[in-house]
């Protein structure tokens, strides 16, 4: 009687076992598969507001060549939309719908872009599409709530699509998961990062030593002229040469870092504590400009300026002399002090690396003919971005606005009137 119990007890260790194993395993496939459905949702409600956003810049202009690329984006996104949906766990009827209506969305850019749909026609329609498309993705948002709460994805995706009709299994659904958190490829290196890596070869200076770097700080902060400092040169690994200078005065430490080649700041760091004094936004930008001016970086003019708890950070832009349009990519970081306006940190490196400008003719730009009706130009003035092709192009800088839209900046190249970039502001 003793070993009939002894087999039945085991028998029963053992199916325990053998379910809490089967329970793990379910459990740890819906951690993967809510994972999965969240970040699904995640990227379907991203590439709706995208597509939105994309829908905007259509009823912003009535050009026809201003127009082209944006239709191209409609059609191109609303296509990578609709394989996003029809990837997630959803009912087919759902589906079914919005993916008609992607398709309509898609196929009318098409049209606009080919002039078989007036445009007039296609921004009339698109002015309710958009709001549409913004409260799917809200829906979307709403779903993938609490960052992907495991049990709210679970059991309305999860449990709605395994074995819902016996069209597939646990291990199918595992597999499908696996394959969606694993790389196909490796990742390469980033261009910009290269690009970072400038050796300031366009500096044609002498090279300077390291005592007249020192007298140059001095000159520049003689607050810390009593500094303790520790001077150091670069590596011979680093893309270019430069003098680091750590210094430490009282309840200040920080470091100035200065080419080799003419001497020129690259970067300035400041630690210390703070009062709770505050100057006013006025005091700040007439210390920035001290700072600028001091620092022989004077041909440059503040283009932004935020703030958090302990100081102001602000943006310049170097200004081309024969026009004086501003190139964006020339720029200078400051961070200022916002209970005294002393200086906290610097960064030039963009600054030093100075673009080559070449000439460009400016052609006048015919408002009207450029963007819809609904649309008034408030400001206008002339800066170097980049195009596709990389090349410092002079651009109309536009800010535009619409009531219904809202407000955008446009960059728009002054020789051949191509849209460079149209950003929508907060």
């Amino acid at each position: 009687m003793k070993k009939y119990i002894w087999i039945i007890a085991s028998v029963a260790v053992i199916f325990l076992v053998y379910h809490f194993s089967i329970q793990s395993k379910n459990t740890r496939l819906e951690n993967a598969l809510a994972i999965q459905y969240s970040n699904q949702l995640t990227t379907a409600s991203e590439k709706l507001t995208k597509l939105s956003d994309s829908i905007d810049q259509t009823l912003l202009f009535k050009d026809r060549e201003a127009l082209d690329k944006p239709l191209e984006d409609v059609w191109r996104i609303s296509s990578d939309v609709r394989a996003s949906i029809s990837a997630l766990p959803i009912d087919h009827e759902t589906s079914t719908v919005w993916m008609n209506y992607l398709s309509r969305i898609g196929n009318g850019a098409s049209l606009v872009k080919t002039g078989k749909i007036p445009i007039e026609e296609w921004q009339k329609n698109m002015t309710s599409a958009r709001d549409n498309l913004r409260e799917l993705s809200n829906q979307w948002a709403f779903t993938n709530k609490d960052e992907g709460k495991k049990d709210y994805i679970v059991n309305t995706f999860v449990l709605n699509k395994v074995n819902k009709d016996n069209e597939k299994s646990w291990k199918q659904l595992g597999d499908s998961a696996k394959a969606y958190t694993e790389s196909d490829f490796p990742m390469t290196a980033s261009e910009t990062d290269h690009q970072k890596k400038k050796d300031l070869q366009q500096i044609e200076d002498s090279d300077v030593s390291l005592e007249q770097i020192k007298q140059k700080f001095v000159q520049l902060f003689p607050e810390l002229k009593d500094a303790t400092i520790h001077t150091t040169e670069s590596s011979n690994d680093a893309p270019y040469p430069f003098y680091h200078l750590q210094y430490h005065k009282g309840i200040r430490i920080g470091y100035a870092d200065f080419t080799k080649k003419g001497g020129h700041l690259l970067s300035f760091l400041m630690e210390r504590p703070f009062e709770n004094t505050t100057i006013s936004a006025e005091q700040m930008k007439e210390k920035a400009k001290s700072y600028m001016k001091s620092f022989d970086y004077a041909d440059t003019e503040l283009v932004d300026f935020r703030e958090n708890h302990i100081a102001w950070h602000l943006s310049f832009a170097r200004v081309e002399a024969e026009n004086k349009a501003l190139v964006y990519a020339d720029g200078i970081q400051l961070k200022i002090a916002k209970d005294n306006g002393e200086l906290l940190g610097l960064n030039a490196m963009e600054y030093i690396q100075k673009e080559k400008i070449g000439p460009q003719e400016i052609k006048p730009l015919n408002y009207k003919e450029l963007f819809s009706d609904d649309f008034s130009v408030e400001e206008e003035r002339l800066c170097f971005v980049e195009n596709k092709e990389l090349q410092q192009r002079l651009a109309y800088e536009i800010l535009t606005r619409s009531d219904s839209i809202g407000t955008y900046k446009i960059y728009i190249d002054t020789e051949n009137h191509e849209i460079l970039q149209a950003e929508k502001l907060p």
